[in-house]
């Protein structure tokens, strides 16, 4: 896969429909930190030719979309037991509705680990 800007492009931009999310750039203008009141949800970047999407995830649902889509692995310089990566190719993609689902998953955990000061904040309450 070439880096198309658009892939990582559309990644984000659904990320930022998600209440409060901002992106960062704090590992350089190439990493992608997707994040809600300063914690990460997500990292989008591209090495080697691939696109990694790298979201948190609960640890038994981690384990088994790695054991069900090849795409998925170990969270990419992550926690591995914590979080996952899709790695997106020209010969391996799984379904965008599916990588939505996982960046709205790893959203949801960090958003119900803010307080709730900070979570009706970002709700506007």
């Amino acid at each position: 896969m070439k880096n198309d800007p658009l892939d990582l492009a559309k990644r984000v931009a659904f990320c930022l429909t998600l209440d409060g999310a901002v992106e960062t750039f704090p590992f350089g203008e190439h990493f992608h930190v997707m994040r809600v009141y300063e914690k990460m949800f997500a990292l989008i970047h591209y090495k080697d030719g691939r696109l990694y999407v790298s979201a948190k995830c609960e640890p038994e649902k981690g384990e088994h979309l790695r054991e069900e889509y090849q795409a998925i692995i170990p969270g990419y310089h992550l926690n591995k037991t914590h979080w996952i990566s899709v790695v997106v190719t020209e010969e391996e993609q799984i379904d965008f509705e599916l990588e939505k689902a996982i960046l709205a998953n790893s959203y949801q955990l960090v958003f119900s680990k803010l307080s709730k000061k900070k979570q009706a904040e970002i709700r506007g309450f």
